[in-house]
């Protein structure tokens, strides 16, 4: 068999093949003889068919099965006897087969980048300052006080603005399927409601009943409303208002965890702190990256690129059927999210490649124990049995991608470390 690579670019290679007629011959004999003992032809006891009987009576499955044998094979040996790693399927081209003649194709593919990484160490990073105020503690501790905010029945009186209204909604859109939720919340006049809307129910009294219609704009946030005119009736139940309490050491108490108004500011201070610790790391390692990235740049294939678009838009639909949403229902360009997502997805690929690249040069690898503790820890978040939460990652393949998850975040680490960080005071 003769086999020629050709490079076709910095990440596209492709395979030239000629299979000798005896080669095509001793598959032809392997897939005759295996497809008589599965076979059932009239006349003939299961399993016994003559071959040459299968040979003639099926030659299209044959020679189909044959050739289908022979590329996938031979392109996985050659590949990796030439020391290639292919990214996604082969395209088969030039497919040539005469009668007793060579087999001949070529199989074209994309390969990562070789990226020899340069200026990765002595890299200049700036560290965010850290630092809680009292007006800090305060705003925080306000947000607390909203949170604990209770919802009381009022009566005698309309809504107004912050108050919430228990309601069953009937929604009819110009377009696509009517809608309803049973006594559902809604805060009169917040900025998430169009100010039609808001109009629509402030002044609602409980036991009455409203219909109006909602003209939504076409950039609206919520994609099944986008650019539609919705038809809404509103039964009434309740109207509540928000019961704030007071900051004083029972508010704190009442949290469960805190003697007094001290403790519970003490926890707070504590809490941002560590959050924004957490946060400036966040930044600084970041920093790191892209400054890494602009050191190294690399051609990305696109097939990594677009199995980062596709799993991005996988997200999104999950977002979507969380929030009661049927994605083929509602009115999404499709082409414009993915269109979106293209940049983050091309440096989310660039990020791995040139990571693995320095996990190569500084030969950064994981231990068996650290991937056992990244599953025991996955096991304890969601509430499973650890080797039931291996046995899964390992059916889809997890267990390979979650060691190269590790590995790029020690590989982080180690560029973190060997950075030049200017923390700011």
């Amino acid at each position: 068999m003769k086999v020629e690579v050709t490079d076709l670019g910095p990440v596209k290679k492709s395979l030239s093949f000629e299979v000798e007629p005896d080669e095509v011959a001793r598959e032809t004999d392997e897939v005759v003889r295996r497809l008589a003992a599965r076979v059932r032809v009239p006349g003939f006891r299961a399993g016994k068919v003559p071959l040459g009987v299968v040979r003639t009576r099926f030659a299209k499955e044959v020679e189909e099965d044959v050739r289908d044998r022979l590329i996938a094979r031979l392109h996985a040996e050659a590949a990796r006897d030439k020391g290639l790693k292919p990214l996604g399927e082969p395209v088969l081209e030039q497919l040539s087969h005469d009668k007793d003649g060579p087999l001949t194709f070529r199989t074209t593919f994309e390969v990562a980048p070789s990226i020899a990484p340069k200026g990765y160490r002595g890299v200049e990073a700036r560290e965010p300052a850290v630092a809680v105020s009292d007006a800090d503690v305060e705003q925080a501790l306000g947000e607390l006080r909203e949170a604990q905010a209770r919802l009381v029945a009022v009566e005698g009186r309309a809504a107004t603005a912050g108050d919430v209204i228990v309601v069953d909604v009937d929604g009819r859109p110009d377009e696509g399927e009517p809608f309803r939720r049973e006594r559902t919340l809604i805060e009169v006049g917040a900025t998430d409601n169009l100010p039609e809307f808001n109009e629509r129910i402030h002044g609602a009294v409980a036991g009455t009943e409203l219909d109006f219609p909602v003209a939504y704009p076409k950039e609206y946030d919520n994609a099944s409303l986008a650019g539609k005119t919705v038809r809404y009736r509103l039964v009434v139940h309740e109207v509540k208002r928000r019961e704030i309490p007071e900051i004083d050491d029972e508010f704190a108490r009442d949290l469960g965890e805190f003697e007094d108004l001290g403790a519970l500011r003490k926890r707070i201070r504590e809490d941002l702190d560590e959050r924004r610790k957490h946060e400036a790391r966040l930044a600084v390692r970041q920093g790191v990256l892209d400054k890494v990235l602009l050191e190294n740049p690399a051609v990305l294939p696109d097939v990594l690129v677009d199995e980062e678009i596709h799993h991005r838009l996988e997200e999104f639909v999950r977002t979507l059927m969380l929030q009661g949403m049927d994605p083929s229902k509602i009115k999404v360009d499709w082409k414009e999210i993915r269109d979106r997502q293209e940049a983050p997805a091309r440096k989310a690929v660039h990020a791995r490649l040139v990571l693995d690249a320095v996990a190569a040069a500084e030969s950064i690898s994981v231990e068996r124990e650290e991937v056992d503790g990244r599953i025991a820890k996955e096991a304890e978040r969601v509430g499973e049995p650890k080797e039931a939460v291996r046995q899964r990652l390992a059916k889809a393949g997890g267990i390979e991608a979650l060691q190269d998850q590790l590995v790029r975040e020690k590989t982080l680490d180690f560029l973190t470390s060997v950075a030049n960080i200017q923390r700011e005071e």
